[in-house]
């Protein structure tokens, strides 16, 4: 079931964004991510499982706090 996985974390520098992505991105199931610096969040959606989402955001070195987990808002018709 594709899921939507929404993480309140620290991604203040580019490093910080690199590190995470890279330490997420391996998880199988994955399709999409985004990062916004601005608010402090990592969107994940996809087949990954949230706990490994939130267990590699943590072994990046960043505290990470769950906001949302549900499925993702349905894409609009033009």
């Amino acid at each position: 079931m594709v899921q939507k996985t929404v993480l309140k974390v620290d991604v203040s520098c580019d490093k910080c964004k690199k590190k995470i992505l890279k330490a997420v991105s391996g998880l199988p199931g994955v399709e999409k991510i985004e990062i916004d610096g601005v608010k402090g969040t990592l969107s994940v959606t996809g087949n990954a499982d949230p706990y490994e989402v939130i267990v590699r955001s943590r072994k990046a070195g960043k505290f990470a706090e769950v906001v949302s987990i549900g499925p993702p808002p349905a894409p609009t018709k033009s």
